[in-house]
């Protein structure tokens, strides 16, 4: 077991670091760190901005009708069995992308960037929706505008980026085997 309690962290330059005082004991027993990943989907990706002021405004009324509009247009167009077939998440880029509702300040700037994500069982999926997703999502209204408006900037034409197969954690587990070899076989050759 490695002990930092008195572990003392000093500058030795910008890129170096001395640390000192920590310890290390023998566990007690022997243990074997797991971890594992599997395929979550297949992705696509859109990268947008907002910089209206009246969308700002009521940004996040306006975000929740623009998510629900855009599962329903998803439904409509690809049938009710859709729904399991994908995943859709949007992060706002300077309101709460990284720590999400657990964040602290509240202010908003005067823009926002927008990652929308689709998670879906092939490339092609998650393509066809994220291109659906992007038009909706450029052209989704607020109450005080009328007639077509375009909401959302994007950086690249066309908009969606695949991203391709993409994966995500499904183990973290520590195993106490009988013996340090008890997992592992071992195979001897002569060369």
């Amino acid at each position: 077991m490695l002990n930092t309690y008195a572990a003392k962290y000093e500058a030795l330059s910008d890129r170096a670091v001395k640390v000192s005082g920590s310890t290390f004991r023998p566990a007690e027993r022997y243990t074997i760190k797991l971890e594992g990943a599997e395929l979550a989907g297949y992705q696509s990706l859109i990268i947008g901005s907002v910089r209206d002021p009246i969308i700002l405004r009521q940004f996040d009324s306006w975000l929740e009708g623009l998510i629900k509009a855009t599962k329903e247009r998803f439904i409509a167009a690809f049938g009710p069995d859709i729904s399991r077939k994908y995943r859709f998440d949007v992060r706002v880029f300077g309101k709460n992308a990284t720590m999400g509702p657990l964040e602290s300040e509240t202010s908003i700037g005067h823009e926002l960037g927008l990652l929308f994500q689709v998670t879906a069982d092939t490339q092609e999926l998650a393509t066809a929706l994220m291109k659906s997703a992007g038009h909706i999502a450029v052209h989704f209204p607020v109450p005080e505008w009328t007639g077509l408006i375009t909401s959302i900037a994007y950086p690249y034409s066309p908009a969606e980026l695949n991203r391709g197969a993409c994966y995500r954690f499904n183990m973290n587990h520590v195993v106490e085997p009988g013996s340090p070899l008890e997992m592992f076989g071992l195979d001897y050759q002569n060369v």
